[in-house]
């Protein structure tokens, strides 16, 4: 089959958020943009900066919650009997998102939000007796530790049967650890092996997905060229349930693979709905352009950006991540910092402001995993073996 000229051009996040941001701002009345639209924000990539808003079509949203709800009751997660408890971040799409998902598939939900404390969370599951836990994967590790230094007595009352994970890659350790604590349950989200990335069931008739070589979608040439199918490559999406404003071919920015629905999975689902449903597994953001941390997603290009911050006056910086000693399942994250210490500049912060000023910038305030290092030599961080360059992210994991 000849291929068209005439496919629509890529859409890429940085394009996407100054349009987004001059739309917003226009309140004229000629501006559909912002009439009848559900809102969400976004960090923009992890940043303190402002919020950059989202608007969908309030209709279309409330509609496209419903089939998310319909495809999850569909493939069995959610049962009628299901209580599950939400323990993903309020003030963000995750909490109302599943919670209406997850209602419309049926189940019985309680909003607890990232701010609950875990203790109140392990008395509310030995409450109401939920059955289903769902939220990002570094709350879930937070939780169940807690969960795991209870007495027996206590901790048996805990029965959690499935879990809903979000946000980011389950690593197998992680994965290990949640298994142990919770007696096996049934793990969302996941793959049969935590390096083969997550797998998502999707219906072609709610979202079309291709899978571009890396360095086609970058570019908006005409020689973009699918990969085979089971081979890896950039993630380009187009919703085709959002219809009030134009059709978004959108490089996602992630990497993942497009199969078919594997026969297991084929035999749970009604027969007329298998057609319509494909398998998208997805293994992460394209590491070309960000690293993961913490249910975060931390750019190359902002991070710079930050560092540069005059009165902070960084003159070399490294972010060493790697799993925290002696606690199972836990990232740990340090920032390496070498300052301007000749006292020549008025207008630099003093080391303690510097930290909190780091902290607050990386989205991180108490979390003791994350720590903000001074050295004193450009010696104390790690170099590259040939040209003895300071590598500036060094990712142990």
């Amino acid at each position: 089959m000849k291929r068209s000229n005439n496919i629509q051009s890529l859409t890429r996040r940085t394009l996407s958020f100054s349009v987004i941001e001059t739309l917003a701002a226009d309140d004229s009345p000629e501006n559909t943009f912002r009439q009848s639209s559900y809102t969400s924000v976004t960090g923009g990539g992890w940043s303190r900066g402002v919020p950059m808003l989202f608007l969908t079509d309030s209709a279309e949203n409330r509609r496209q919650r419903e089939s998310i709800g319909a495809l999850i009751e569909a493939v069995g997660i959610v049962r009628p009997t299901d209580w599950i408890l939400n323990i993903h971040v309020s003030g963000y799409f995750s909490l109302d998102l599943l919670t209406d998902a997850l209602e419309y598939a049926g189940g019985t939900i309680l909003c607890a939000g990232g701010d609950m404390s875990a203790e109140l969370a392990t008395k509310t599951l030995r409450q109401y007796r939920c059955n289903f836990l769902t939220g990002p994967v570094t709350e879930l590790i937070k939780l169940s530790r807690h969960i795991s230094s209870l007495p027996p007595d206590i901790r048996s009352q805990v029965r959690i049967t499935k879990i809903l994970y979000t946000s980011e890659s389950l690593l197998q350790s992680q994965r290990g650890l949640l298994m142990e604590i919770f007696n096996s349950p049934m793990i969302y989200s996941d793959a049969d092996t935590a390096h083969d990335g997550a797998d998502f069931i999707y219906d072609t008739r709610a979202m079309h997905v291709e899978i571009l070589t890396r360095s086609s979608s970058e570019s908006n040439s005409p020689l973009n060229q699918p990969v085979a199918e089971g081979n890896s490559g950039a993630i380009v999406l187009t919703s085709l349930q959002r219809l009030r404003n134009p059709l978004v071919r959108y490089n996602s920015g992630d990497i993942g693979s497009l199969h078919l629905l594997p026969a297991k999975a084929q035999s749970q689902i009604a027969p007329e709905r298998v057609p319509y449903l494909r398998l998208l597994r997805i293994y992460g953001r394209d590491k070309q352009f960000s690293f993961n941390w913490g249910s975060n997603y931390f750019h190359y290009d902002t991070i710079h950006k930050m560092m540069q911050t005059e009165e902070f006056g960084i003159l070399q910086r490294q972010i060493l991540l790697g799993w925290e000693q002696g606690v199972q399942g836990v990232e740990s994250m340090e920032v390496c910092i070498l300052g301007d210490s000749s006292g020549t500049k008025d207008s630099v912060l003093p080391e303690d402001e510097l930290v909190a000023q780091v902290k607050f910038s990386f989205l991180v305030i108490t979390n003791p995993y994350f720590r903000v290092v001074i050295v004193n030599d450009v010696n104390d961080f790690e170099r590259s073996g040939t040209g003895r360059k300071v590598t500036r992210v060094v990712d142990r994991r």
